[in-house]
């Protein structure tokens, strides 16, 4: 943990998905919902276009549950417990990377939080994503100011172990749908294949009739 900037609070962590990139980038929009991302209570995709033909670009409208502190519930009790955030990603095909920024647009007199995360592939296992997140905290709320800060950061630690798991869920979730997808498809081939084969079979005893 370190000082980010004058004001600032910052902090930053890492951690892995077992899942190939090409897996991340297939599920990154269908992160919500999941068991444990209850606090996201709305997600809508406002704008998406491709920058040089190479990168996806969308910004996304959030809605989150705003926890209060509960050392801070006398001063603070009359703050929204919904938060609206911007959330901003590039999807990079060429060097393979993930980058979301998300910000709050709401309650930044109590509390402005920036959060980014680079999601790329595993340097030494082309199975595993690497999400590198980093988080920037400040607030303006006199007499509470460092308090805020660093509820914020220890906020932002919790929800960084939760939203992997919670992505994780997801990741899985999809793989055994293409597994199942993939499944049906070979069967149906299958079926075909053994139809045809008994189609020749009636054909070829007719003829000997």
């Amino acid at each position: 943990l370190q000082e980010r900037g004058a004001m600032a609070k910052y902090y930053n962590t890492e951690h892995t998905h077992p899942f190939s990139w090409e897996q991340v980038v297939r599920a990154i929009f269908q992160r919500y919902p999941n068991p444990f991302a209850s606090h996201v209570l709305s997600e809508d995709t406002v704008y998406r276009e491709v920058i040089n033909g190479t990168v996806l670009y969308s910004r996304r409208f959030l809605t989150k549950t705003n926890k209060i502190p509960k050392w801070g519930e006398r001063w603070l009790s009359g703050f929204a417990r919904r938060v609206p955030l911007v959330e901003e990603s590039y999807v990079d095909s060429v060097n393979k990377t993930i980058t979301t920024y998300t910000r709050n647009v709401g309650l930044s007199n109590f509390m402005t939080v920036a959060e980014k995360v680079v999601y790329k592939a595993h340097p030494e296992n082309p199975e595993q994503t690497i999400a590198v997140k980093e988080a920037w905290v400040e607030s303006r709320f006199y007499g509470l100011r460092t308090a805020i800060k660093n509820f914020g950061i220890e906020r932002f630690k919790n929800n960084c172990v939760k939203a992997t798991e919670g992505f994780n869920v997801v990741l899985e979730r999809l793989q055994s749908q293409q597994h199942n997808l993939s499944r049906m498809r070979q069967e149906k081939m299958e079926d075909l294949s053994r139809m045809r084969q008994e189609k020749m079979e009636d054909l070829s005893r007719m003829r000997r009739k």
